[in-house]
């Protein structure tokens, strides 16, 4: 199947995901992931400037949500991912690569689409099982949005949902309906 054409917005934001190689677990421990994920975020964001929206790291893939307003996704996603992979590997000794393949973006140009998909990103923890509720996950933005300590780059989390309502509303459970659309919405390029 040929790779589909990236759609550059300069103010739409994309959901973007990443998986590990064969879907194993990444081969360092998540504090460690952790960590170079940010220093990879900050190192890219320097080169490529995004509006980071949301974030989640998961043992053997990421989701985001991001505007890119200089139109250069595919610029800071490879920026980022490779930036990651040589530290993943630099710390692990692993000589094989980190990432299963190339990265799943969607072009988010429906409200509806957009707030299931936030919701859905945060709640991965949840649906894993490793994670009682959206903001006691510590390898997430919204861990940093309520108040748990700074984020590498600024997260512009223009929707408030930080407060009690908003956060009960993250942790609300997402149709199934809603979550298939979310899995096929990351092989179409645009969703509304």
């Amino acid at each position: 199947m040929p790779r589909k054409l990236l759609i550059r917005s300069k103010n739409l934001p994309y959901h973007v995901t990443s998986r590990s190689h064969n879907k194993e677990p990444f081969s360092v421990p998540m504090p460690l992931m952790w960590r170079l994920t940010k220093e990879s975020l900050k190192e890219a964001y320097a080169i490529h400037p995004v509006e980071l929206i949301s974030f989640v790291l998961m043992t053997n893939h990421y989701h985001m949500i991001l505007v890119t307003p200089e139109g250069n996704l595919d610029e800071f996603i490879y920026e980022f991912n490779k930036r990651l992979a040589l530290k993943v590997q630099k710390v692990s000794g692993r000589i094989n690569q980190v990432f299963g393949g190339r990265y799943k973006w969607c072009l988010i140009q429906s409200q509806n689409y957009f707030m299931n998909c936030y919701r859905y990103v945060y709640q991965n923890p949840v649906r894993a099982g490793i994670s009682r509720d959206c903001q006691s996950y510590p390898y997430s933005t919204i861990h940093h949005l309520i108040g748990k300590g700074s984020f590498v780059i600024p997260i512009h989390d223009r929707y408030g949902f930080k407060d009690e309502y908003g956060l009960n509303w993250i942790n609300s459970e997402i149709a199934e309906k809603e979550k298939e659309i979310l899995r096929k919405g990351l092989y179409r390029s645009l969703f509304s």
